[in-house]
């Protein structure tokens, strides 16, 4: 694998952000070229392969696997699924970047790990914000003590899903606001401060028919005591943003998760005034792409490891343990606390 220069990729499942990004992002890289296409419907994945300008489409998921041309393959499958397809791909000796969430529980995300351990493998989660330049800047700042000590992060990411047959509606496929949008903020905080959450408290809109949280606020106390919020709505508005408190300043990323192809910005606000920093339009997808290549065609290349996929998952898991959790019963007499508002 050490001499190839171009690996081989599939792709399992043909949602929207496969085809339409992933795919794309595969075709245009320097050191990948796009194989083959799989879909449980025979129809779909031959409609996809054309539309991808993928080489080969097969149905049902298993018979990619067989293809000693894919050498790694992208999960886009909905969360529930990706246990089961990753340790199959890892069975089949094909490396895996899978869609994020990794999966939606901790021991899920520890045996998929071992899995790939096991046979010296490479297993990424995919979260692609973190391949965009932007990000780059962010750490650089960061480290160079522009906004001082980090105290506190806020992070939103949120969308709205109105067709309820969509799988983020689905309790059994993983879905919900937390396992799609809210963990994004989670990722970002562990990511800025390379700590891992000490405490986790969330709350949920989950009164919906399906079971799932249709919004989710999150607040966490990372390693190092800084405190992190994370907010994400299947419901809401389109919205993004992440600020980061420190003692010296506030760093604010205008589009941190979906900045499209449009210059980026970063500000840096202190009492001494107040910087913009522009940065270039990217696709982060292609750099996502081409980083994962060149993991697969350097083994000893440093990445971020499948243990960075379980530690997500492990935070995401005790928020939404902390949500679905019954409140503490009230002192007796007690009434439920109302805003101001509601006294008028």
């Amino acid at each position: 694998m050490a001499r190839m220069t171009r690996i081989g990729w599939g792709i399992l499942g043909c949602g929207w952000i496969a085809t339409d990004a992933v795919a794309p992002a595969i075709v245009w890289s320097k050191n990948g070229r796009l194989v083959a296409v799989a879909s449980r419907e025979a129809r779909t994945a031959e409609a996809k392969a054309r539309q991808t300008g993928a080489q080969r489409a097969y149905s049902p998921y298993e018979a990619m696997l067989d293809d000693a041309e894919v050498h790694a393959v992208y999960i886009g499958l909905p969360n529930g699924l990706h246990e089961e397809w990753a340790i199959r791909c890892a069975e089949a000796g094909k490396h895996v970047l899978c869609e994020k969430s990794l999966t939606f529980t901790a021991d899920s995300a520890r045996r998929m790990r071992a899995a790939f351990r096991a046979r010296g493998l490479r297993l990424v989660e995919a979260f692609m914000y973190r391949h965009h330049p932007q990000w780059a800047l962010v750490r650089d700042l960061l480290e160079r003590g522009e906004i001082g000590r980090i105290h506190a992060i806020r992070g939103s990411f949120c969308s709205r899903f109105d067709n309820l047959s969509d799988h983020r509606w689905s309790s059994a496929l993983g879905g919900g606001a937390l396992w799609d949008l809210t963990c994004y903020s989670v990722d970002a905080a562990r990511y800025l401060t390379h700590a891992e959450p000490i405490r986790a408290v969330g709350v949920a809109d989950a009164r919906t028919p399906q079971g799932v949280d249709a919004t989710t606020q999150a607040s966490l106390e990372l390693e190092g005591g800084v405190m992190a919020s994370a907010t994400g709505s299947l419901r809401a508005g389109f919205d993004q943003s992440l600020i980061v408190l420190g003692d010296e300043g506030v760093l604010e990323v205008a589009r941190p998760f979906a900045p499209g192809w449009d210059p980026a910005s970063v500000t840096v606000r202190r009492r001494d005034g107040q910087r913009h920093f522009d940065v270039p339009g990217a696709n982060q997808f292609l750099h996502q792409m081409e980083h994962f290549a060149a993991l697969v065609i350097e083994p000893g290349r440093p990445a971020w490891p499948s243990e960075d996929g379980v530690g997500n998952v492990t935070a995401c898991e005790a928020i939404e343990r902390s949500w679905r959790s019954p409140p503490p019963p009230q002192p007796t007499g007690t009434q439920p606390i109302k805003s101001s508002a509601s006294r008028h």
